[in-house]
Order: structure tokens, then sequence, then C-alpha cells
């Protein structure tokens, strides 16, 4: 049977050990796909280079593990002020760090256009790159981020218009902050038409991201993570599902599998006919699982047996609920058993989505240059694209020849096209003379030319040079296609940022 994408779910965990699988428990460890999500095992193939009397190949040999999943997903906030949205595990784990505001401040006076004042002792809840929504009742909400911190003052990276006065409310930010080293890594399931299949992967870390802002269309994030561990259906034994009672027509055994994830019901199989043969009973037992029907099957080549389901010593921990069978009742009087249900490849919950709509880009602010260049800077299209690839660590003791990986590197880099304005060098002055450039997009919904508080948000990089720049025709008008790449500052501070407000 056929199955169809369209009813295809994904589900996101961030693990505590990286490589060990972890699945969904709840309904907000979901996240709504794109068409172009696709996983795939990627295990290495080694070349064999025995002579076997003939000028053909010998029999190729599999070697080390490293899946791939590559998705996209719109790029907007969760539609709650202060929450992150239900994706929130790629950016995290693409930046390495989330934090969450879960209370708002106020202006204090004395606040400029540039400098935010807040009350005594409030500075340290703030940090670089954090955005701060000004909802100022009187000169309009604006989105900045934070530049530097110093005490209670908040130095933003572009200046507002008009200072605020006292008692503007700052909104309640989830920001992303890059960092050098504890990246999560994450446990991917997408279950394929719900009910069709399951890959998994292990081990995934996010070493690419891209958020793509065009004049218009909807403004989109896309992710690649690389794992160390690929799985396809599944099969989670734990402490408490991991015996089987059985009876060979005169002696009673019980035996125990590992508890994990096992990569397929095969394996499964496997490793209970091993377990089976190697208990001591009379006869030889086979346990296979159907690919046509999804079910187990257990077969004694002698005697009749039973598997005791019921009235085993160890029911309370009985296999059976995994393979099909029921612990209302035992297997008896026959050589063969076949389980009554088939393998469940659904999705244990049923997904709970951000109710934010995906975002168009317009009536949206793109911002380039100094701190005093808080003008819409007039962009056609937008493209942040922030880079962590990884190192394995390669281990023989591995299961699968990756026992982990390290990021130890970060690139990011911002292309900008938009048409050229009469008499405006700034740009190329900066590109010629190396000076730094900040950059600011912010998106979101606006109601009454307001940004929504749970539906906006802002990339941005306080630290960036401008290395391309072309003057180009773009369907007969005079076009400037450029790029700013990011770099960590004299103190090292991060210098690219995600932040929700």
């Amino acid at each position: 049977m056929a199955i169809s994408t369209k009813s295809s779910v994904l589900a996101l965990k961030e693990e505590t050990t990286e490589g060990t699988l972890v699945l969904p428990t709840a309904a907000s460890d979901y996240v709504a796909l794109q068409p172009d999500g696709a996983m795939a095992p990627a295990i290495a193939s080694n070349t064999n280079d025995e002579i076997r009397a003939s000028i053909g190949a010998s029999k190729p040999i599999l070697g080390a593990e490293a899946p791939t999943f590559t998705v996209s997903h719109y790029l907007r906030h969760s539609g709650v002020e202060g929450q992150a949205p239900n994706y929130h595990l790629m950016p995290k784990a693409l930046f390495g760090s989330e934090v969450v505001a879960s209370v708002e401040y106020d202006t204090v006076a004395a606040s400029t256009t540039s400098v935010i004042k807040v009350n005594t002792g409030e500075g340290v809840n703030f940090q670089r790159g954090q955005a701060l929504l000004l909802k100022d009742p009187v000169n309009g909400y604006r989105i900045r981020f934070i530049e530097s911190v110093s005490g209670d003052n908040l130095t933003i990276g572009f200046q507002v218009p008009t200072a605020p006065g006292v008692g503007v409310n700052l909104g309640k930010a989830v920001t992303y902050v890059p960092v050098n080293s504890g990246h999560p890594t994450l446990s991917v399931l997408h279950y394929l038409g719900n009910g069709g299949a399951v890959q998994a992967m292990a081990g995934g870390r996010v070493v690419s991201g891209k958020f793509t802002a065009t004049a218009g269309a909807l403004v989109n994030a896309s992710y690649s993570l690389e794992g160390v561990g690929y799985y396809f259906n599944p099969v989670e034994i734990t402490a408490s599902t991991d015996t089987l009672d059985f009876y060979d027509g005169a002696s009673s055994f019980a035996v125990t599998v590992e508890d994990k994830v096992f990569k397929n019901p095969e394996a499964l199989a496997e490793s209970l006919e091993t377990l089976m043969n190697a208990a001591g009973a009379a006869d030889n037992y086979t346990v296979s699982f159907s690919k046509t029907t999804g079910k187990y099957t257990f077969v004694s080549d002698g005697t009749t047996f039973e598997l005791r389901w019921n009235t085993g010593t160890n029911t309370a921990q009985s296999i059976a609920s995994k393979i099909g069978f029921s612990t209302a009742a035992d297997s008896t009087g026959a050589t063969t058993y076949t389980s009554a249900t088939a393998e469940v490849l659904a999705a244990p919950q049923t997904p709970s989505y951000d109710s934010a709509d995906p975002l168009a880009a317009k009536n949206q602010e793109v911002m380039v240059g100094d701190t005093s260049d808080y003008l819409c800077f007039d962009a056609s299209s937008v493209e942040l694209t922030v880079g962590t690839p990884k190192t394995n660590i390669q281990s023989i003791c591995a299961e699968s020849g990756i026992s982990g990986s390290v990021i130890n590197e970060r690139t990011d880099e911002v292309k900008i096209s938009a048409l050229l304005s009469q008499y405006d060098s700034s740009i190329f002055h900066k590109y010629q003379k190396g000076s730094n450039v900040k950059f600011q997009y912010s998106f979101g919904e606006k109601s009454g030319g307001n940004w929504v508080a749970g539906k906006s948000g802002c990339l941005s990089m306080p630290t960036a040079t401008v290395s391309s720049y072309d003057v180009v025709d773009q369907n007969g008008l005079v076009a400037l296609n450029m790029t700013l790449t990011g770099y960590v500052d004299a103190a090292g501070e991060g210098e690219v940022f995600l932040s929700f407000v």
C-alpha cells in the first residue's frame, strides 16, 4: 500500500546522551513539516579489494553510520509572548543556547534614542542580542536588539527616532544565543504517512540553518542535521517491557532482551530468537517479523510450547505489548504463535502546533549600517546563513562506528539584494574600508502600525563586515547585491542572534 506524505508528522526531542534515541512523550514535541523534509541513512560503504579469481568486485562492507536530515519550517513566533515556538529545538541546537525571559520590565527616566534604561538591578536580566519590543504608546512600537549591557543601561544596535518615556514595557523575549560548546543533540522521528513507516535519527546536530525573506513571499527557514545512528520502524524496550516467559513442555524459562531502542523489528526478533535458543530448552525456536502483516511469529521445531504472557513469573515486565500480544491470556497448545496486532507505526500523540500563522515578507524592517541608520533599508531579499559544521568522534567500540561529535566552528553571513538608491555610497565606503556594519531584520505581524507581541522577532548581527559588493542589472533597474560576514569582536562576544518578542 502506498504511503501518502501529506499525513506525515515530525517529532523532535533533546537528548540527554548524544546518540541515545529519545521518543516523543507530549503533543508539543511535534513540528509542522514542509514537503522537503527528508532523511537518509547514509551508511558508508567500504570497498572490498579481495581478488576472487574474477574481474568482478568482491562484496562491499558497510561502515560507519552518518544519517542526515533536512527540513524547512516557516520563521515565526509561537503566538504567545515569552513562549518558545514548538520548533525551538532546531534554533537552540544551531545557536547552542536558548534564553526565555519570563518577566517583562519597563523603562525608567533618562532613556535616550540609543540607550534604554531599566530600574536598578534589572540590567542583569538582559543580554547582548536579546530583542526589545519597546511598547511605546506615544511613539509607536519598535523592535531593537541589545548590542551591549552596562549596569542597567541597555545600548541598542540601531537607535529609535524618539527616546521612550518612563514606564514603556520592553516585552518578554525568547533569544537564541551563540555559544562555543554545549550544543544539544536531537532525536528526530519522521512518521511517514503517520502510520506507514517511521524513520528516526539519533545524535542529530544542526550543522547549518538558513533564514530567507523575499518580498511578498513567506519567510522561511531551513535546517540541515547530521546524526550518528539511523532507525527504521524502531522498537523501544524498557525495564517494564523486556522479558519473555515461556515453557517448553518440561521446564519454564525467562529471557530478557536489552533495554534499548532496537533499530528495526527484525533486530528485536533476532534478539528474542537468540536468547530463547540459548536458554536451554529442549527444542529450537524461530522468531520472525513479517514485512507484509507487521506481526511477530514464534515457531518451535519440536513439541508444543507455551508463551506465558499471563501466568509467567515476569508478567509485570512482559514484552507482550511491544510485539503485538496481550497479557490477558497465555499462548498455549501449539507449535506456532503469531501476534494479534501489527506493529504500530503512527505517532503516539496527536501533534499540537503553534497558533501563529506563517509570515509574508511585507511591512517588515531591514536595517544595515551604523547606529543612526535606523530607517528601513529597501531590500528585496535577505538571506542569513549560520553554519556549525561538526567533527565526528570515530570509535571502534561504537555500534555505528561513531560515538559522538563536536562542533568547533561557526560561520555566518547575510546576503542582501536591493535597488540602488541615488547618492547612497555608504555601504561601498564601509566595504572599501573594512568597517564594522550592523544588521537587523525585524519580522512579525502588525496591528494599527505596531508590532504584535507573541508574533514578532528579529535576526541580528552586531559585528559584521561587507565582504562582497556588486552593482547589477535587475529587470532593467540598477540593483545592489552585498554580503555581510559576521565576526566575533575582541572580547569574544557573540556575533549572530535570533530573538522572538
